[in-house]
């Protein structure tokens, strides 16, 4: 005959299943919960990734048409799925010029599924943005040098600008491809040594460049290729830059010179990693991240702008500089890059300027 269990033994095996239930139980509410959190998080990030869009489509209307630009990004805030009664505020603000930002902010209510069993029913999920506009081009600091994709350490392998980078710009002649060194003759005409010495010192061009696929309202779109000028020009890079950086515009420490961190300082907001604080100054500079297709290289196809701090030039491959013989090196340092009309850095502004570059600052 089978003997009964006893109570102590049936005692115990309640126990395991009321602990088993209450471990099932937390079980399935931190799968409920973490269901919750993942739909809330997914709402928030699409309401970022609309939020940032709609700044930027807004921003691309700015400096000049303010009411367009906030109807652009109403625009775009709908397209993407957020009615008008999300929108909080739509606003073209002032960063550095007037109406150069675009700030845009929504918010909604998330509902809940499984955490009402805890009494939670909604919660507001917000973001915002701001994008400011700003240009590349145009100024007074296109400088006639050109960093050859391919050729400088200042460029990934995918031809694109690494950030802090250093190095020479316009090369010495054991660098040169075939008689080229790295200056550039922006409006084709070949003026020489003389006009290459006035593009250093004013850094002005003729004409609007553009990237090449990516021409900026307002710019002939053609004009992406430069001609590239021969010859080392030992003299007139010297006798420029000397010129240009005679000009002392930020000079705070009264060290006799603009230091990069007078020029350039950290951005807070992290992205872009710096701001320019002293837009004026003759070592801020303009050069064209260029590519080129034939060999001796006679024209050069503009990719990108980057955006440097010109550290100065040192004679290499002496016997004498000063005497016209050994070569010019031009050094610069990379302060950030942009590819296209969508994403850059932001110098000194210019509304007219070719290249026109947005940006998300917040």
């Amino acid at each position: 005959m089978r003997r009964k269990p006893s109570l102590p033994f049936a005692a115990e095996k309640g126990q395991a299943v009321t602990i088993a239930i209450l471990c099932m139980s937390m079980l399935l509410g931190m799968v409920s919960m973490a269901t919750d959190l993942g739909l809330f998080f997914h709402d928030r990030r699409h309401l970022q990734n609309s939020t940032d869009a709609a700044a930027l489509a807004g921003a691309a209307e700015l400096p000049l048409h303010p009411d367009l630009a906030v109807d652009r990004a109403r625009q775009w805030a709908t397209k993407n799925g957020i009615p008008n009664a999300q929108i909080k505020k739509l606003e073209v603000r002032t960063t550095v010029v007037t109406n150069d930002t675009m700030y845009v902010e929504v918010e909604k209510q998330f509902n809940w599924i499984f955490a009402r069993a805890l009494g939670r029913f909604s919660d507001a999920v917000s973001a915002h943005a701001a994008a400011r506009v700003g240009s590349l081009s145009g100024g007074y600091h296109m400088m006639p040098w050109a960093l050859l994709q391919g050729e400088s350490v200042c460029l990934n392998a995918s031809g694109n600008a690494i950030l802090n980078a250093s190095c020479s710009v316009k090369v010495g002649a054991a660098s040169g491809i075939t008689g080229w060194y790295g200056a550039l003759d922006f409006d084709g005409n070949g003026g020489g040594a003389s006009e290459y010495q006035a593009n250093i010192i004013d850094g002005t061009t003729d004409w609007k460049y553009c990237i090449h696929g990516d021409p900026a309202p307002g710019c002939i779109s053609a004009v992406s290729v430069i001609d590239t000028l021969t010859g080392n020009k030992v003299g007139p890079t010297g006798a420029g830059i000397d010129t240009r950086l005679s000009a002392v515009i930020c000079d705070a420490n009264h060290n006799g010179k603009d230091d990069f961190g007078e020029v350039f300082q950290t951005n807070p907001g992290g992205s872009p990693t710096y701001v320019t604080t002293c837009p004026d100054s003759p070592r801020l500079v303009i050069i064209p991240i260029v590519s080129y297709t034939n060999v001796p290289i006679k024209k050069v196809t503009i990719e990108g702008w980057s955006l440097a701090y010109l550290s100065g030039y040192a004679c290499v491959e002496a016997p004498n500089c000063s005497s016209g013989h050994g070569h010019w090196e031009v050094q610069i340092q990379i302060v950030d890059a942009a590819y296209s009309q969508s994403a850059g850095f932001l110098g000194a502004y210019d509304a007219d300027s070719g290249i026109t570059i947005r940006r998300l600052i917040d």
